[in-house]
């Protein structure tokens, strides 16, 4: 595979010393031609910031630091039509867009760094810093090469179910940093792995990630901003759960539960509330487990802020979600809600993390999830500092849930897990969930999904969990166009393989239907 972008040279070595992670302080400008990889690896500090470097690379307004969640929304009918992504939300994008070639060109760069990071300390003997903290940097970088590999299989390859065996094309397993030499060498054509030896690479990447990965990184922001071991369980658990291997799911979730280093936020803004301008602070807040981190110097301008696009009146506003939901998001004959009116409609995540908006027009509902609080505690505008969910303990009770309930059919556990999550935020009127409220195992599945869909929104789930479930999109949209369902396993419900990727690198194959 050869990158079209790609990460190389004094350029590289320099980001990594230069970028510094969430809160901390960045190194003395230096011309690029005074750094080499023995000027970045000479010190326990210098490493320090070349292992927070991988996070910068994290950043990437292109993949997860914006656009991955983004391209998740689109397509499924949570949100209305935005016009910026319309071919992406109706399944018209061709391999020549933009949106597919950044997507892929931002998760390998993304990915460079952390493999550099592995190949210069492994080259180095661990460059002279204690075996713990070696053992750590490989850990993290794995971490972030594992989350890298498994989104770009989400974006560009059919769900694993799509297969018996999961042995249809997925996207190329990069396992180097190829210098300015190597990356134009025929070895860096990479083929298109299976989805299945791509899974198998994440899972071996995030188990070996949990060994080395720290409990905890020293401050409660960078609890949040850099990976720990239940970050990598609860990013293994959803794995496992996407290739319905259920009982790993719910094993590597209980190992989150039962560490009793998170808990439910006693309000569910709380994951996401901060006022306007300011930075983001997680010391209050238990169930943020890994989040990409984000200021407001990362987004200078504001056209790679994920708030950017889900901010009152810019581009992705959500109408289906609160309009077309059944359910404590809608009234009780589930019709539109009329004027904003919020009769019937007490559960807390519509109360505290939406809000109706008649300027610009159409009058429309937003998400708060990435917006900044006024003074007074309303919505403000487009946060540009807005931190990228990743990994929120929520999403880990509602893996064990599911997984358990795949497996074990209606269990006393399974609904306290979905209970710990919905009564929270439920309308007062509404009692807890018992055994007795489903008649067979499908419906407490179904209400799992359906909280996964209420507590996860705007953070990149609906999509694949419609797709990993086997479910139609459903028809969607507002106005004069109307998106068509599409089917879970339609060739146009994943991205193309970028065209000039194609160019570039005669071993990759297109997707079916571009």
């Amino acid at each position: 595979m050869k990158l079209t972008f790609p990460f190389i040279g004094r350029a590289a070595l320099l980001s990594l010393l230069l970028t510094a992670g969430a809160g901390c302080e960045l190194l003395d400008q230096q011309s690029p031609q005074d750094f080499n990889p023995d000027d970045v690896f000479s010190s326990p500090g210098r490493v320090d910031k070349a292992a927070a470097g991988m996070y910068d690379a994290l950043q990437d307004g292109e993949f997860l630091g914006s656009f991955a969640l983004i391209y998740s929304d689109v397509r499924s009918d949570d949100v209305d039509l935005p016009s910026g992504f319309q071919n992406l939300a109706t399944s018209t994008l061709q391999s020549g867009d933009g949106n597919a070639l950044g997507a892929w060109a931002g998760g390998y760069r993304s990915m460079y760094m952390a493999n550099y990071m592995i190949r210069e300390l492994t080259r180095r003997n661990g460059a002279g810093i204690p075996a713990d903290k070696y053992n750590q940097y490989i850990a993290e970088a794995k971490f972030i090469r594992a989350l890298c590999h498994f989104t770009l299989v989400n974006l560009f390859a059919h769900p694993y179910r799509f297969s018996p065996d999961g042995s249809h094309l997925g996207v190329p397993i990069q396992l180097d940093a190829p210098d300015g030499t190597e990356a134009y060498q025929p070895a860096q054509q990479k083929p298109r792995a299976t989805v299945k030896q791509v899974y198998e690479q994440v899972t071996q990447d995030l188990k070996d990630a949990i060994k080395g990965l720290p409990v905890n990184q020293g401050s409660t922001n960078l609890n949040v901003a850099r990976a720990t071991k239940d970050a990598a369980c609860g990013l293994l658990s959803r794995v496992y759960l996407y290739q319905m291997q259920y009982d790993s799911a719910a094993r590597y979730a209980n190992l989150v539960i039962t560490s009793t280093r998170h808990q439910m936020n006693a309000e569910a803004k709380d994951a996401f509330s901060v006022t306007a301008g300011e930075e983001r602070n997680f010391v209050s807040d238990t169930e943020s487990i890994f989040f990409i981190a984000m200021s407001q110097n990362d987004n200078p301008n504001t056209n790679a802020a994920i708030g950017q696009f889900y901010a009152p009146g810019t581009s992705i506003s959500i109408g289906p979600y609160v309009r077309a939901l059944p359910g404590p998001f809608n009234s009780a004959n589930n019709l539109p809600i009329p004027n904003g009116s919020t009769a019937a409609n007490t559960d807390r995540r519509r109360l505290d993390l939406t809000v109706y908006r008649t300027s610009p027009p159409p009058a429309r509902w937003w998400t708060r999830k990435y917006t900044g609080n006024l003074p007074s505690g309303a919505a403000g505008n487009s946060n540009r500092g807005a931190w990228i969910p990743i990994v929120r303990y929520p999403e880990i009770l509602l893996n064990r849930a599911e997984a358990l309930a795949r497996t074990s059919g209606i269990t006393t556990e399974a609904v306290s897990l979905l209970n710990q999550v919905r009564d929270r935020s439920k309308p007062t009127s509404a009692a807890s969930y018992t055994t007795a409220s489903f008649a067979n195992a499908q419906a407490l599945i179904d209400a799992i999904l359906t909280e996964r869909r209420f507590e996860l929104a705007f953070e990149g789930h609906r999509y694949y969990d419609l797709l990993r479930t086997a479910a139609f999109v459903p028809e969607h949209g507002t106005g004069t166009i109307k998106v068509p369902a599409l089917a879970w396993n339609d060739p146009r419900s994943i991205l193309p393989i970028p065209a000039n990727e194609l160019q570039r690198n005669p071993n990759l194959v297109q997707n079916t239907g571009y």
